[in-house]
């Protein structure tokens, strides 16, 4: 897992390609998520939570802590993307009074 600014993150104007985050990597697919309830946790779905490929969350509204392997190891706030690695167990836990808000992509590399 890392953990960056938006502020850090390069400008793109080359359509999927977004390539800050993860130098030779673009974007495969994405979304955007609103999740009003406190203590949301993403992809609470029983067992573990992998991807084959990196994932990349940008917070826009909220606040909480990253779980990875089960075990709280970061916080998170608005103005942050927080970079998975492949096969890493990975979850957001919102911890703030605002709405959690971010938009996911996963990243595959560049052909």
């Amino acid at each position: 897992m890392r953990k960056l600014s938006i502020a850090e993150l390069e400008p793109h104007h080359r359509g999927p390609q977004f390539t800050s985050p993860l130098p030779g990597h673009v974007v495969q697919k994405g979304g955007f998520r609103i999740y009003p309830e406190p203590n949301f946790r993403t992809h609470d779905e029983p067992g573990r939570h992998v991807h084959t490929v990196p994932e990349l969350f940008v917070i826009v509204q909220g606040s909480g802590v990253i779980e990875i392997e089960g075990a709280e190891v970061d916080k998170f706030t608005a103005g942050e993307a927080v970079l998975f690695e492949p096969g890493e167990d990975h979850h957001l836990i919102s911890r703030g009074t605002e709405p959690l808000v971010f938009v996911w992509l996963h990243l595959e590399p560049a052909a």
